[in-house]
C-alpha cells in the first residue's frame, strides 16, 4: 500500500493509477491524514446477480415476502446451508 499527498498525487496521476493497475491499494491523505483510499478493481467471476438487483425485482412480485427475500439472500452467503422450508 502506497500513500500519497493530494498534490503528489494530481502530479503523479497517471503513474499510480498503473501501480492500481498491478493490485496496489493507494491512501490519499490531506495534511498527513488519510481521507481516500484506491483499490484496484477486480474482476467479478461470479455470474451470480447482485442483492441489490433481486431486491428490486422482487418489489415487481406481487407474493414476495420479506422472508423470500431473506432466503434468497442465504444463498449469497458462503458456507450458508440451503433452507429446508418450501
Amino acid at each position: 500500500m502506497t500513500t500519497y499527498g493530494i498534490r503528489e498525487f494530481k502530479a503523479r496521476v497517471s503513474a499510480i493509477l498503473r501501480d492500481l493497475d498491478d493490485g496496489d491499494d493507494v491512501i490519499i491523505t490531506r495534511r498527513g491524514q488519510p481521507c481516500a483510499r484506491l483499490t484496484p478493481v477486480r474482476e467479478i467471476t461470479d455470474d451470480k446477480p447482485s442483492l441489490r438487483s433481486l431486491r428490486g425485482a422482487m418489489v415487481d412480485l406481487p407474493d414476495a415476502s420479506y422472508e423470500d427475500f431473506l432466503e434468497i439472500k442465504s444463498l449469497w452467503r458462503p458456507g450458508a446451508p440451503p433452507s429446508d422450508e418450501a
